[in-house]
């Protein structure tokens, strides 16, 4: 469950990131300043996360946030993408 500026949805919230790239950071601090909950799966090089990252967007790069509604899956590679604000509910 994820609550966002009071509203609750029924939104589950992955950040896919490495420590050191400061897209990721910027996409943690989006995430933060907007009060979403989510969980973050840190990929570093060659790790087994990394390939779950292709998996979820196709690609090997970070950040990737992935929002699951239901059966419905998003992938954002971008946390300044509309829909993916109008998906949590936030006010852009």
């Amino acid at each position: 469950m994820t609550e966002v500026l009071g509203i609750t949805s029924k939104a589950r919230v992955t950040l896919y990131s490495v420590d050191w790239c400061g897209w990721c950071h910027r996409a943690r601090a989006w995430l933060d300043e907007h009060g979403v909950v989510y969980g973050e799966i840190e990929v570093q090089d060659l790790q087994p996360e990394r390939h779950e990252v292709l998996d979820v967007s196709g690609q090997y790069e970070v950040p990737v946030i992935l929002v699951e509604l239901g059966s419905d899956r998003h992938v954002f590679l971008d946390e300044q993408h509309p829909e993916l604000a109008k998906l949590l509910g936030i006010s852009m």
